[in-house]
């Protein structure tokens, strides 16, 4: 939890919200212009906690070899983002996620030195419209997949998970050996309370097999294929199928 604050923080954050409240009374702001992180009174109590935030509590985290080729990152360089992290909310933090390690990186307050967020405390991270959700496995309650993060791109009756990940792999080229990052690209259907792994149509329609005639007229009224767009046409036929049943 957010641990209490000294009085002089928390007559800051007072302040934020005193200032919130006015604005929401009397003042006409545009959302699009002043975010929560950007507002003065927001940066006031920022500065003021320091290194003292949670969110800076992680591990030294060491740049991967620069010699391997492309990128262990969801996105080659630091991106807003937002993260819900032990049990605080933070809007418009600047993270790497690495895909190899399955670590979200941040810069230290004020300092180029890079560092790893705890996952355990990590719930989720919103970056360039994906919205990650760490999942903890648990056959107790059903749930057969590793832990690490997910990307959701689809919640409904039914929920569909992605999981994004990099490995490195050795390549021979003439006399030497290179190393390189591969993509490898994972997704689970949540259904009837399990997470199924599907890769192909037929995987897909077995799993809805009760609605599968209705399911490939879908398909083919609107065009979708799943060799062509695996992502976009599981989602669409997951939304489907929940509309079906609903």
């Amino acid at each position: 939890m957010c641990e209490y604050k000294p009085f002089f923080l928390n007559t800051l954050l007072f302040c934020f919200l005193f200032v919130n409240a006015t604005d929401a009374q009397g003042l006409s702001v545009d959302p699009k212009s002043q975010t929560l992180d950007q507002s003065y009174p927001v940066k006031l109590y920022y500065h003021a906690v320091g290194e003292n935030a949670h969110i800076y509590n992680g591990y030294e985290y060491m740049t991967p070899d620069r010699n391997i080729k492309g990128s262990p990152y969801f996105t080659d360089a630091l991106t807003p983002a937002n993260l819900f992290y032990d049990d605080c909310l933070y809007q418009n933090v600047h993270i790497l996620y690495d895909m190899v390690l399955d670590l979200v990186i941040i810069n230290r307050l004020d300092q180029n030195y890079k560092i790893s967020l705890i996952s355990s405390k990590l719930y989720s991270f919103s970056i360039k419209n994906h919205e990650f959700i760490r999942i903890d496995q648990d056959s107790l309650q059903g749930i057969d997949l590793n832990t690490g993060f997910y990307d959701r791109i689809y919640a409904g009756k039914t929920t569909v998970l992605v999981k994004r990940r990099k490995y490195i792999q050795e390549v021979m080229e003439y006399t030497t050996t290179s190393q390189t990052y591969i993509d490898e690209t994972f997704y689970y259907v949540k259904f009837g309370g399990h997470f199924v792994e599907v890769n192909s149509k037929s995987s897909v329609l077995k799993l809805f097999g009760n609605r599968k005639s209705d399911i490939k007229s879908y398909l083919r009224k609107n065009k979708l294929n799943f060799k062509s767009d695996f992502e976009k046409t599981l989602t669409a036929t997951c939304a489907y199928y929940d509309q079906l049943t609903s």
